[in-house]
């Protein structure tokens, strides 16, 4: 919390600019983390470089381990403004691309849900969609330390928006969609049995949520992909085209169907900003022997 004290009462891009130290900082002394940022990435790589838009440049793990701690650190810069309310100069950096996607999918009246990834300043998106246009409802799994909940309440509740925690979640969800409201969810966690399937991911499989899909097929709410990215001093906020279901097979074959072609939006966007995704913890956990 007093590191947070510093971004906030710094110009924007002064603060910015210092997380950017910070995580050259955090490079050094988080042993930890920087190992398994590694360690992912070059599990990684053989897949990557396979894609079609990959940069070569990122052909190093050290290089991209590195620039994702810069990016960290930025995030540490502009999380802190947040927290502290101090949200206007950061909001003023957001461009909406594919806003046409998002008016479409509202005008059925069935509500919408966002489906996103660990990939940039998720939180500014959430926030500046709220102040912008329309409340969110963010669905997050609660923490272990109940007071990291209610410090990240106390930013999440700003223009409008609301948290759904995971554990009560699929009422609410409905709830919420049923008045045409708009509910985000994270997609790339771990999500074990009863409540995920393994679905592929950057070629390996992952355990991953079935909830989007199966509350999509339940309250019929089109599922649009919503990502955000850094290009310069500007973050980019960006609205896919609806995902239809599918409607050949069972339902539980069109939810590993759908369920894996979700997973594929957030693998493109890896492959497009690699140093923005969070590759700091074990996304492929339990599936090793798969």
């Amino acid at each position: 919390m007093i590191l947070t004290i510093p971004f906030a009462l710094l110009p924007l891009k002064t603060a910015v600019w210092t997380g950017e130290k910070l995580g050259l900082v955090l490079y050094r002394i988080l042993r930890g983390w920087r190992i398994l940022g590694y360690e992912n990435i070059e599990k990684m790589l053989p897949w990557l470089r396979q894609q079609p838009g990959w940069d070569p440049a990122y052909n190093s793990p050290a290089r991209l381990t590195g620039e994702l701690f810069e990016n960290m650190g930025r995030l540490v810069a502009e999380i802190s403004r947040l927290y502290h309310g101090i949200d206007r100069g950061l909001l003023e950096t957001i461009e909406f691309r594919g806003m046409e996607h998002f008016d479409n999918a509202s005008a059925r009246g069935k509500g919408v849900l966002f489906i996103t990834a660990h990939c940039g300043n998720r939180e500014l998106m959430a926030l500046s969609f709220g102040a912008k246009f329309k409340p969110v409802a963010v669905v997050a799994k609660p923490m272990k330390k109940q007071y990291i909940d209610k410090l990240l309440e106390k930013m999440r509740y700003r223009h409008g928006n609301s948290v759904i925690y995971r554990d009560h979640a699929v009422r609410e969800i409905l709830t919420t969609l049923k008045s045409n409201g708009i509910v985000g969810i994270l997609v790339d966690q771990v999500a074990p049995p009863p409540h995920g399937v393994v679905a592929q991911f950057m070629g390996r499989p992952a355990w991953t949520t079935r909830m989007p899909v199966k509350v999509a097929m339940k309250s019929k709410a089109a599922l649009l992909p919503i990502f955000i990215h850094r290009e310069g001093v500007r973050n980019i906020v960006t609205i896919h085209p609806e995902m239809e279901l599918g409607r050949e097979g069972s339902e539980d074959e069109r939810i590993q169907r759908d369920t894996d072609r979700l997973n594929r939006y957030i693998e493109e966007q890896i492959i497009r900003f690699p140093a923005q995704w969070n590759w700091f913890y074990r996304r492929w956990k339990g599936t090793e022997g798969l």
